[in-house]
């Protein structure tokens, strides 16, 4: 994609093909919004490295879209596999800046109480519990020339003596 495309890294477990193939079609829909998607599907190929995608994918990337299902947030706080090797990358660039916005948590199930991983526990996330609905929210931090309103000027008014 272009150079000057935003670039977002897509971070998820792969928790059946049902929901790969639902990653997939976020990554496409942000690729069709001029959004540089790098998702392991379309970008990892055989006999690739995978900790060094993960780690180019978490610290190259403008953001990262958390995909935070129950098998995520388990595997997360857990310590297991891919997620946990992320999780530790994620939290040492969050130590360095703990005011960034390049973490996006995305809840993909619904439920009483968000599902969140405690590394993300203090971030906004947004919900995209149905098929890609409410993808809106996202648009702006990637093209907030796009997206911000125009500030007008203060009208005064005359004062009544």
């Amino acid at each position: 994609m272009n150079e000057d495309a935003p670039k977002v890294f897509i971070s998820y477990s792969h928790d059946s093909p049902t929901h790969k193939q639902w990653v997939a079609e976020l990554a496409a829909e942000l690729r069709k919004n001029r959004i540089d998607a790098i998702l392991d599907q379309w970008d990892l190929g055989l006999g690739d490295d995978i900790t060094k995608f993960m780690e180019d994918g978490l610290t190259e990337s403008d953001r990262v879209l958390i995909i935070c299902t129950e098998n995520y947030v388990r595997k997360a706080d857990a310590g297991e596999g891919g997620v946990a090797y992320e999780r530790m990358i994620v939290t040492a660039e969050l130590v360095r800046d703990l005011g960034t916005q390049k973490f996006i948590p995305i809840i993909k199930q619904k439920s009483k109480e968000p599902t969140l991983p405690k590394f993300l526990g203090a971030r906004l996330y947004i919900g995209l519990t149905t098929r890609l609905s409410g993808l809106e929210p996202l648009l702006p931090a990637y093209h907030p020339a796009v997206w911000s309103a125009y500030l007008g000027s203060v009208k005064r008014r005359n004062s009544i003596q």
